[in-house]
């Protein structure tokens, strides 16, 4: 069955109307950039040839709203290099067909969907290919009994991910109701590896007291060492957020608000919320998400300490050390 979020997320990537009879939709962004490997801690004792409850391959059909629509999301195919204008060197567009389905005997507006793509050990988030900005918004689309309608899901991949595991979050939100349902698909992504896959690492890292180096894992999050652009009297930092979800229970999101605070009297510098500071979708059972987040800092501080206090949902508090770039 499946999964029904307790609180409202929002819409996600690839959030837009289906079209009936097969008509195409594209996403919209950028390609991921090449990541170093970083090692995850292991979230499920389960075999890795074996998917978790709730986690099924491509061309499932999964039941939403009590069995009144089913929806399934087909395998991840390549798309011809120069398909896809503005696609970055090293990266590839990848495509998957979603269908929704109206079991009802009457005619029925189709669930909204919001698709999200992570790969790897990692959990790295895929981009959406990129969308005419001319296109339309679409509308809710009426489905006939015991008809479709269908998305084709547009994706950008680093090439470096081939071969990786794929796992894909469908959030299916029903006419009326603000609070999706939950689907997980996973698969591996064609072609040929092009670089030894990620490692799961040892037995997960145990949470610690005190301050954690940038870089590591303390329980089930890791904030990586801190990169530095731009010119100015404010400088962009990034760094990934890692969350891992220990459990057999979808986690709705990674859910984590960083403070930025730089030099030796800790100032405030930046803070950075779920959703309004970065993209958030659920992260599926004994997996993890990992997601890129910046924020800006003074020109001043870079070069020189900074903590990282991250602020779960229930709280708690864990502080990360480094330095600005």
């Amino acid at each position: 069955m499946p999964i029904l979020l307790r609180h409202a997320l929002p819409t996600g990537l690839l959030a837009a109307s289906l079209l009936i009879s097969g008509c195409a939709g594209s996403g919209n962004g950028s390609a991921a950039a090449d990541r170093p490997t970083v090692s995850a801690p292991t979230a499920s004792p389960s075999p890795s040839s074996a998917l978790p409850d709730g986690i099924v391959t491509p061309g499932t059909a999964r039941p939403v709203g009590d069995g009144a629509w089913t929806v399934t999301l087909q395998g991840l195919e390549q798309v011809p290099t120069g398909t896809v204008p503005g696609v970055p060197a090293g990266s590839s567009v990848y495509t998957a067909r979603l269908s929704v389905a109206n079991q009802r005997a009457q005619i029925a507006t189709a669930p909204r969907t919001a698709v999200t793509a992570r790969y790897g050990a990692l959990g790295r988030q895929a981009a959406p290919a990129t969308e005419k900005a001319d296109s339309p918004k679409k509308e809710p689309v009426q489905v006939r009994p015991n008809a479709a309608a269908y998305q084709d899901v547009r994706l950008v991949f680093p090439d470096q991910a081939q071969g990786q595991a794929v796992t894909v979050t469908v959030e299916a939100t029903e006419e009326g109701l603000a609070e999706p349902e939950l689907l997980f698909f996973e698969s591996a992504l064609p072609g040929r590896p092009a670089a030894s896959p990620e490692a799961q690492g040892a037995q997960g890292a145990e949470a610690r007291q005190g301050s954690t180096p940038l870089g590591q894992w303390n329980g089930g999050l890791r904030l990586s060492a801190i990169t530095m652009s731009g010119e100015g009297a404010s400088r962009t930092g990034s760094l990934e957020l890692s969350v891992v979800n220990r459990s057999g229970d979808p986690l709705s999101g990674l859910g984590t608000t960083l403070r930025i605070l730089t030099g030796q009297d800790l100032h405030l510098a930046a803070t950075v919320h779920p959703v309004y500071g970065y993209h958030d979708a659920a992260i599926a059972p004994y997996r993890t998400a990992t997601q890129t987040v910046t924020f800006r800092v003074p020109e001043g501080a870079v070069g020189g300490p900074v903590t990282v206090e991250a602020v779960g949902v229930d709280g708690s508090r864990v502080a990360f050390d480094g330095r600005l770039g």
